[in-house]
C-alpha cells in the first residue's frame, strides 16, 4: 500500500468516525451547560419568589399596623372633641339651672340666699360614673362650691399649684375677668383621700349675677381608658389574609390584644420561645427604641394552624401616647411551602427537557454515524472516479461561468433599458425583464432552471399587484377609509428587496441592514412604495460610481416612533436643491450628484400616514474608509406593538 492509498483510507476513516466524537462531546457539553443554566435559573426563580413574598407580606402587615394607628389617632381626636363637648354641655346645664333659680328668686330673696339655693341645686349633680361634679370659684380664686371636699370651700386657691407647678386657678380668674368661657388642663385629686393628682380637663363659664365661674372637669385617664377598651375590642376582631391578626402589648408587656383569648391580660415579659428568649420583652424594647420596624422571632401558634414553633416576621410600631406596641406579622413556613412547590415543578420540567435533549443527542449521533458510514463507503468506491472527473468538472465550471457572465450581460442590458422609467414605470421594468427571461427559456432549451422561471413568474405577479396597488394608492392618498393592517417591519423590507433584487444584484450594490423586527399597525402598501422609491433613487445614483456601491438601511424603535434611515455613499445631494428636494416642481434626474427621481409623491405618502421625511448629506466611515452620501430619514408614529 503506497502512501497515497494510505492517505485516502485515512481520509475515509476520518469522514467515517470523525463526526462521532465531536457530536458526543458537543452533546455532553451542551447538556452540562443546559443543566447548569437551569440550576442557576432555578436559584434565581427561588430568590425572586422569596423577594416577592417578603416584599408583598411586609407591605401588607405594615399597611395593617399603620391602618390601626391611623384609626387610633382618629378615635382620639373624636374622643377629645366628644369629651370637650360633654363637659361644655354639663356646665351649660348647670348654668341654666343657676340662671333659672336666680331669675325666679331674686325678687323675693337676697342674693346670698339665692346663691345658697343655687349651691343646693348643684351640689348633688353627678355624672361620668360619679366622677363628674359642678364647682364654683369667684374672681379672687376662692372656691365657693366643691361637692367632693367641703373643706376646700371658702379657701383661697388663687396661688395653688398642681404637682407640675401650674397655677390653674388663675385661668378661672382670667375667665371671670374676661366674662367668657374656656377649657384648661391641669392635675387634681380624684377624692379627698387620694394623695395622687391626675391630669384633668376642665371647662369654665362665667356667671354674671355673682361674678363667678361655674365649671366641671373629667380625668383624662378615665376617659382614655374607656376609649382604649373600645379600641381594643375593635382590634381583636381584625383579620386579614389567612392568618393575619393584630397584636397589642402595653409598656409592661401585658397582652392587650391577641387571637388567643387566654393570653389577654397575662405578662408577656415572662413568656419564652423554644430557644428560651423572652421574645415579647424583646419586641416591646425594639419598638420603644426604634419607633417602628420589622422583627423576626419564633411564634408558637397561628390562627389557622396547629400549635407548633414556626418562624415569623412582624412589623411593630410604638404608639407613644399610650405606651402600646402594635404589631402584625406573617409566617415564613408559607414561603417555604411555595418555594418547595415551585422547585418540584421546575425540577420535573427540567428533568423532562434534559431527557429529551439526551434522547435527541443520541438519535442525532446514531444518524450521523450511519450517514458518515454511508458517505465513507461512497467515497471509498468512487474516490478514484472523482479524481478523474475533477478536471472535467473544472472545465465544465469554467464554461458555466462564461455562460453566467453572458446571461448577466443580457440582464444588465434589460435593466438599463428599464431604468429610465419613474415611479409607476418601475414595476413595468421588472415585468418586462422577467417576461424576457421566460421568452428566452422557450427559445433556448434549458436556458433557465424551473426555479428561475418560477421566480420570474412570481416577480411578474408581484409587480402587477404592486403596480395596481400603487396606482390605486396614489389615487386615494387622502382617503380616510384606507385599511390598516398588522405587519412586521422586517417582512416589509423583505418584500422591498425581492422587488429590487434584480437591480441590486445587477449593479453590484451592497446592502448593509440593521432592522429591528417589530410588529406595526399601519398602511403596508404605502410604506412599501416609499421604500422602493428611496432605494431605487439610491440605485440610480450609485450606478454612476465605479465600485464600492453601498446602501445602508436602518430601522429602529425609539421614543414611541419607528425611525427608518436609508443612506448611500454616492457623494450626496447638491446643496442648492437639498432644501427643495420634496417640492412638486423639483426633478433631479438631470442634476449631477443627486438621486434623479421626483420625491414629491413620496413625501405625500409619508404625510398621509402622519409621518415625517427629511434628507441630509452625511459623512461617515465604513470599514476604515471615509464615505459621503445622502441620508433619508423617515419617522412614523408607532401605532401598536402586538
Amino acid at each position: 500500500m503506497n502512501i497515497k492509498t494510505k492517505n485516502e483510507r485515512t481520509l475515509v476513516n476520518i469522514i467515517k468516525f470523525g463526526a462521532v466524537i465531536p457530536i458526543l462531546l458537543l452533546s455532553v457539553i451542551f447538556t452540562y451547560i443546559f443543566i447548569q443554566y437551569k440550576n442557576e435559573e432555578l436559584k434565581k426563580e427561588i430568590e425572586s419568589i422569596k423577594t416577592r413574598y417578603m416584599n408583598q407580606n411586609k407591605k401588607s402587615v405594615q399597611d395593617e399596623v399603620n391602618r390601626v394607628i391611623k384609626t387610633i389617632n382618629y378615635e382620639i381626636e373624636i374622643n377629645n372633641e366628644e369629651l370637650k363637648q360633654s363637659l361644655k354641655n354639663r356646665v351649660y346645664e348647670a348654668y341654666a339651672i343657676a340662671h333659672t333659680i336666680y331669675k325666679d328668686n331674686i325678687k323675693y330673696k337676697s342674693k346670698d340666699e339665692v346663691f345658697q339655693i343655687i349651691k343646693q341645686a348643684l351640689v348633688n349633680i353627678r355624672f361620668n360614673d360619679g366622677r363628674g361634679y359642678i364647682f364654683i370659684d369667684n374672681i379672687n380664686g376662692i372656691k365657693l362650691l366643691q361637692p367632693l371636699n367641703k373643706s376646700f370651700e371658702g379657701r383661697d386657691f388663687s396661688n395653688f399649684e398642681d404637682p407640675k407647678g401650674y397655677k390653674f386657678v388663675q385661668k378661672i380668674i382670667e375667665t371671670i375677668k374676661d366674662k367668657s368661657e374656656s377649657f384648661d388642663q391641669y392635675y387634681w385629686y380624684k377624692s379627698k383621700e387620694d394623695k395622687t393628682a391626675y391630669e384633668k380637663l376642665s371647662f369654665y363659664k362665667y356667671f354674671e349675677p355673682y361674678n363667678v365661674a361655674i365649671g366641671t372637669g373629667e380625668y383624662i385617664d378615665e376617659y382614655t381608658q374607656k376609649l382604649q377598651n373600645s379600641i381594643i375590642e375593635k382590634i381583636k376582631r381584625i383579620r386579614f389574609d389567612d392568618n393575619g391578626y393584630i397584636m397589642v402589648f402595653d409598656r409592661e408587656g401585658k397582652y392587650l390584644s391577641h387571637f388567643q383569648e387566654n393570653k389577654i391580660g397575662i405578662d408577656g415579659f415572662e413568656v419564652k420561645d423554644k430557644n428560651g428568649k423572652y421574645f415579647v420583652k424583646d419586641m416591646v424594647n425594639f419598638a420603644k427604641i426604634n419607633g417602628e420596624g420589622f422583627f423576626s422571632y419564633i411564634a408558637s401558634a397561628k390562627p389557622n394552624g396547629e400549635n407548633k414553633n414556626r418562624k415569623k416576621i412582624s412589623f411593630l410600631k410604638y404608639f407613644n401616647d399610650w405606651g402600646w406596641t402594635i404589631g402584625a406579622g406573617f409566617y415564613l413556613e408559607e414561603l417555604n411551602y411555595e418555594i418547595t412547590q415551585k422547585q418540584q415543578e421546575l425540577t420535573q420540567k427540567y428533568e423532562l427537557i434534559i431527557k429529551k435533549i439526551i434522547f435527541i443527542s443520541i438519535l442525532v449521533t446514531i444518524l450521523l454515524v450511519l450517514f458518515s458510514f454511508y458517505i465513507s463507503k461512497i467515497i471509498y468506491n468512487k474516490f478514484n472516479e472523482y479524481k478523474n472527473e475533477i478536471k472535467k468538472e473544472v472545465d465544465k465550471t469554467i464554461e458555466n461561468e462564461k455562460m453566467l457572465i453572458q446571461q448577466s450581460k443580457m440582464a444588465i442590458m434589460g435593466e438599463m433599458i428599464g431604468s429610465v422609467a419613474h415611479q409607476l414605470k418601475q414595476p413595468l421594468t421588472l415585468i418586462s425583464t422577467s417576461n424576457s427571461l421566460v421568452k428566452l427559456n422557450r427559445e433556448i432549451e434549458n436556458f433557465s432552471t424551473p426555479e428561475q422561471i418560477d421566480d420570474a413568474l412570481e416577480n411578474i405577479d408581484s409587480s402587477v399587484v404592486n403596480l395596481a396597488t400603487t396606482i390605486d394608492n396614489f389615487k386615494n392618498f387622502f382617503n380616510p377609509n384606507k385599511v390598516k393592517s398588522v405587519f412586521k417591519i422586517e417582512d416589509l423590507f423583505n418584500k422591498t428587496f425581492i422587488l429590487l433584487d434584480y437591480q441590486l444584484k445587477t449593479n453590484r450594490i451592497e446592502v448593509v441592514k440593521e432592522i429591528n423586527n417589530l410588529e406595526f399597525y399601519g398602511y403596508e402598501n404605502e410604506l412599501l412604495q416609499v421604500l422602493i422609491n428611496i432605494i431605487k433613487n439610491a440605485i440610480d445614483v450609485l450606478v454612476k460610481k465605479d465600485e464600492n456601491r453601498i446602501i445602508f438601511i436602518e430601522a429602529k424603535y425609539k421614543n414611541d416612533e419607528i425611525t427608518i434611515k436609508v443612506k448611500d455613499n454616492a457623494g450626496g445631494v447638491s446643496a442648492d436643491i437639498l432644501d427643495k428636494l420634496f417640492l412638486s416642481y423639483v426633478k433631479t434626474e438631470k442634476n449631477e450628484d443627486t438621486k434623479g427621481v421626483n420625491l414629491y409623491m413620496t413625501k405625500q405618502i409619508i404625510n398621509s400616514i402622519k409621518g415625517e421625511i427629511s434628507v441630509s448629506n452625511v459623512e461617515y466611515e465604513y470599514k476604515d474608509q471615509k464615505c459621503k452620501g445622502a441620508e433619508f430619514t423617515i419617522k412614523i408614529p408607532f401605532q401598536s406593538s402586538l
